[in-house]
């Protein structure tokens, strides 16, 4: 990895982990659990990218973990939002075979979500 882009890597995890120590949620009796959930998710996705060597690839997570961070503090949640959809949409993503399981809706800007939905 360039020199340049490890300093971004680490630039933005170490933004992130900031924002999930000083997090204060809408209701103060979910603030520790939100913040334990943005420093396990920040944790857990950075570890399991550790191995990446493509520039491109890199650039993709740091998009994505920099959308996610502006989407929580722009809507102080720190969960994905589902982006919804009309019923029965064919997506790029799930395919035909899956047309009868796409009544719930998956955030369209997180591909770090392996679960696909039921």
């Amino acid at each position: 990895m360039a020199e340049g882009l490890r300093r971004q890597v680490l630039s933005v995890y170490r933004h992130i982990l900031r924002v999930g120590r000083r997090w204060e949620a809408l209701e103060p009796a979910h603030t520790q659990e939100e913040r334990q959930y943005i420093l396990a998710e920040a944790r857990t996705l950075f570890r399991a990218n550790q191995h990446l060597t493509d520039s491109a690839t890199i650039r993709e997570c740091l998009v994505e973990a920099e959308s996610r961070l502006e989407i929580a503090l722009h809507y102080r949640t720190p969960f994905p939002r589902p982006v919804n959809m009309p019923p029965l949409t064919i997506t790029k993503s799930w395919g035909k075979r899956n047309l009868q399981r796409q009544r719930r809706a998956r955030p369209v800007y997180v591909k770090s979500l392996d679960t696909e939905p039921t």
